[in-house]
């Protein structure tokens, strides 16, 4: 079963947009999209609702207050977990055996990552499916691989996700991985799981964006095989202004830094805005 997480916050200009590439893309695939409305002012709220009439393979989980991109994560993989009854084994280690559904395509259960502003494109999910279906528990759609690429970025951004890279993989190196901050990615269900349990359901406690640089620590280390696949970024077709804080997002790898070397990660505070 594949599953997608998307935490939405005004994107109601997007996401129709992307919800639609999704459907076409994964109708071949057994398939659930969580999208975590996290307490949009905009339309969101109402474009999820519209589009779970349409599709009944899209769920909305909703927070009535803005908690940021973590949080919203967060509330995806919860929703993902229960709805696979791996809920209890993110608790007590010891996961319930599924049935294969008959008649779909089969494909290891894994949850893909990616933001819902339709700047990373949906087709590049096949890629990221047979990257996991040949071995890999965590596969990142990345910039910095032959083939990668990002379009309609500023210098300062190309500058800031390209230099996360650097100093990520020079003070906590992981091996095949560049692109640290890219949340575009695919997840074994299991390795999910298996984080749970170990660091609880708030798994990721910065509310910045260097949350996905924070999942990314926690669970590479639990996976067999991280690898990439090449990303086509095209950020210029986001609708509306960037809702990344640059300084707040440096800050918090740094402090993630910090984190990981004292083995500090129940200091929620050090990766807080």
């Amino acid at each position: 079963m594949l599953y997608i997480v998307l935490p939405a916050f005004n994107e109601a200009d997007s996401l129709h947009l992307l919800l639609d590439s999704l459907e076409d893309v994964c109708t071949d695939l057994p398939h659930l999209i969580a999208v975590v409305n996290d307490g949009s002012t905009d339309a969101t709220a109402e474009v999820i609702s519209r589009y779970a009439t349409r599709y009944p393979s899209i769920h909305p989980v909703n927070h009535s207050e803005n908690q940021g991109l973590g949080a919203a994560l967060n509330s995806g993989f919860q929703y993902v977990l229960r709805h696979n009854n791996l809920k209890d084994f993110a608790q007590s280690g010891e996961p319930e055996t599924k049935k294969e559904t008959e008649g779909q395509t089969e494909i290891p259960d894994l949850v893909i990552t990616m933001d819902a502003d339709n700047t990373q494109p949906a087709d590049h999910i096949p890629l990221l499916v047979e990257a996991i279906r040949a071995g890999a528990d965590l596969a990142i759609a990345s910039r910095f691989v032959e083939g990668g690429e990002q379009y309609g970025l500023s210098s300062l951004r190309k500058l800031l996700s390209w230099g996360a890279g650097q100093v990520m993989s020079h003070f906590i190196p992981i091996d095949g991985v560049r692109d640290y901050s890219c949340g575009y990615r695919a997840y074994r269900l299991a390795l999910l799981a298996e984080g749970t349990r170990l660091y609880g359901p708030q798994i990721i406690q910065s509310r910045n964006f260097s949350g996905m640089v924070e999942l990314l620590l926690k669970v590479a280390p639990l996976a067999g095989t991280v690898t990439e696949v090449p990303l086509k970024l095209h950020y210029e077709l986001k609708q509306g202004a960037s809702k990344m804080k640059i300084l707040a997002t440096i800050w918090g790898y740094f402090l993630l830094i910090y984190q990981f070397k004292r083995q500090r990660w129940s200091s929620v505070e050090w990766a807080e805005e």
